[in-house]
């Protein structure tokens, strides 16, 4: 997510098997449905309970990060994926030392078992499907005696808190997950069985201590030292910067003179993190961050998204990174994509200058508000379509609507966001295969793991839709497995005071065969433009951006962030240092050529 931070990326369990029709542990989702429920067609529900299974849909209460398979290698039962280490880290076959940034090495995404690039197809030993008996444990048990299990105990946790064994965010606050209560260690239930018996144990410390005795043996730096970058850096750590130092609030105090946030960057020059002063921040995840930033010297604010490179880099998002910058500079071209002004990096952060969207995300606004008012809705949803329309012309599938990726500028229209999900060339019968996406939005093609082209976006903007319509989502379930099954397997319930035209064009969207889904090849119900819901748009003014917003955001300064979440805009606008020893072994060489200014918004 480029402004709240919610959309962090993270990995996912391998797509779930095909399975039956239900399982043995799931209620039948009909029962005590209220008769206020429309079945596709206008039927009510009222009496049909066992006839069709139905998704009793959830109140949105949180934002929901997106995730990505990368590729993965099977050996022995192994499923290793290309990971860079953050500390030294032993391999499970040579035993040597393995660590480093890029693709230097491998883990099984089952048993955790960390190994060389080099080794991985030389392990004989299969997978054991858990860390506690995989190689590298039972490496370390006989060599330092190391067996000691986890105490762990359910635990409420009061703020956002991440497992230590997979890197996951911990789910809600209601003593879901674990900490164990001699090392304060957390995880998730399901990660109990998988995390390695350590207790108590820093391995890092042991490891590094390792580290520098073969160092001292060898006479020479340890693995992976050599050539390394400098151990700091002036811009990794910004001091926090007085509302008042802003040029535009301390215009607008003075005189009263409301200036608008940037459309433009004034000169063609190239950029550097020297050149802004950070204000306050806008939205965080374990990506980096966004902050709100003022060009110095001049009345230009804008939206920094800062990346830190040691995670693109871990999560192997190099590429991904590089079509998002090429996206951002093409939206340039379409009035409701996220504009980019500028790109620049230093040896720890990737910054993007970007337009700064003070209107908030529609996550923010559906939480305020409850659901939109079916007027508000379909524009919203106009200008979507118009968005989206642009990129699947150019070959782009997008990949990740939501939401949270749905911003509002100062005028109350809509820009399309964070484009880090997106997959390009797909032309014609060209289709892609990669299981990624936002669990709630995913297309059942993707779950399971059928090739698919752009009707996935409008899949997941007919879940976008009923959600401003009704303020819930289509599918639920108390897990992603459960959740991916619903999507697979059940029927959205629409409620009584859906339009008809809304009612149709959800279902038309909401058809699980691609095919005949709207926007697909075989869709036999038209353009979606031409659908009864839209019919009130004129299609022309809006692509000129002549029609007037529902909304527009009462923004009551420059500054001000009020469409923000306040967890995020309380906090020190500065960025996250990064550990020296992770500065040297950083390979800065596939970020070459990253720095851009876009010719096509600068003022002169």
């Amino acid at each position: 997510m480029i402004f709240t931070g919610g959309g962090a990326r993270r990995r996912a369990s391998p797509a779930p098997r095909a399975r039956g029709p239900a399982r043995p542990h799931q209620r039948e989702r009909l029962h005590g449905l209220h008769a206020d429920y429309w079945l596709p067609g206008g039927v009510c529900s009222e009496g049909v309970e066992g006839a069709i299974r139905r998704s009793r849909g959830k109140r949105i209460t949180q934002r929901r990060g997106a995730i990505k398979h990368h590729k993965i290698h099977e050996v022995n039962g192994h499923r290793f994926v290309a990971k860079f280490f953050r500390q030294p880290t032993f391999c499970a076959f040579c035993k040597e030392f393995l660590w480093g940034f890029g693709k230097q090495g491998y883990r099984c995404s089952v048993c955790q078992t960390a190994v060389h690039k080099r080794c991985h197809n030389k392990l004989l030993g299969k997978c054991t499907g858990s860390s506690a008996h995989s190689e590298a444990t039972v490496y370390l048990r006989e060599r330092f005696k190391v067996d000691v299990p986890h105490r762990f105990r359910p635990h409420q946790f009061m703020s956002p808190t991440f497992c230590d064994h997979c890197g996951a965010m911990l789910y809600g606050f209601f003593k879901q997950e674990l900490k164990c209560e001699d090392c304060d260690v957390n995880c998730h239930r399901k990660c109990e069985k998988l995390t390695a018996n350590l207790c108590g144990v820093n391995q890092r410390l042991l490891v590094e201590a390792l580290a520098s005795r073969t160092a001292s043996r060898k006479g020479g730096d340890a693995p992976g030292t050599s050539g390394a970058a400098p151990a700091h850096s002036n811009n990794t750590d910004i001091s926090e910067q007085e509302l008042e130092q802003s040029t535009a609030y301390d215009i607008f105090k003075k005189t009263g003179r409301f200036t608008p946030p940037a459309r433009s960057i004034p000169r063609f020059r190239k950029y550097t993190v020297e050149d802004f002063q950070f204000i306050k921040v806008l939205g965080k995840g374990s990506f980096g961050k966004v902050l709100l930033a003022e060009l110095r010297d001049t009345e230009y604010y804008y939206a920094v998204k800062c990346l830190k490179k040691d995670v693109v880099l871990e999560d192997d998002d190099v590429e991904c990174t590089l079509i998002e910058r090429k996206v951002l500079a093409l939206g340039t071209n379409h009035p409701y994509l996220c504009h980019l002004f500028a790109t620049f990096q230093t040896d720890s952060h990737l910054f993007f200058v970007m337009e700064y969207l003070n209107g908030g995300d529609l996550m923010f606004h559906i939480q305020q508000s409850g659901r939109f008012p079916e007027l508000r809705a379909r524009f919203y949803a106009a200008e979507i379509v118009s968005g989206l329309k642009f990129l699947h012309k150019r070959g782009i599938v997008y990949r990740d609507l939501k939401l949270d990726n749905i911003l509002l500028d100062f005028e109350g229209h809509v820009r399309i966001a964070d484009f880090g999900m997106c997959k390009l060339q797909i032309y014609l019968d060209k289709t892609a295969d990669t299981f990624c996406g936002t669990p709630d939005y995913m297309a059942p093609e993707i779950i399971k793991g059928l090739k698919y082209n752009q009707t996935v976006d409008w899949w997941s903007f007919g879940v976008l839709l009923y959600e401003m319509l009704i303020g819930q989502s289509p599918f639920s379930g108390c897990d992603e497995d459960e959740l991916f099954w619903s999507i697979c397997n059940e029927m959205p319930s629409y409620p009584r005071f859906l339009s008809q035209e809304a009612l149709t064009i959800l279902t038309r969207l909401l058809d699980k065969d691609a095919r005949t889904r709207l926007g697909g090849t075989e869709c036999m119900h038209g353009e979606i433009r031409d659908q009864d819901f839209f019919h009130p748009i004129h299609w022309d003014r809006l692509e000129r951006r002549e029609l007037e917003a529902p909304f527009r955001p009462r923004v009551r300064h420059p500054m001000d962030t009020q469409y923000f979440d306040r967890a995020f805009t309380g906090e020190r606008p500065r960025l996250t240092a990064v550990e020296p020893h992770v500065l040297r072994s950083m390979d800065q060489e596939p970020f070459r050529g990253f720095s851009y200014t876009n010719p096509n918004t600068t003022d002169r």
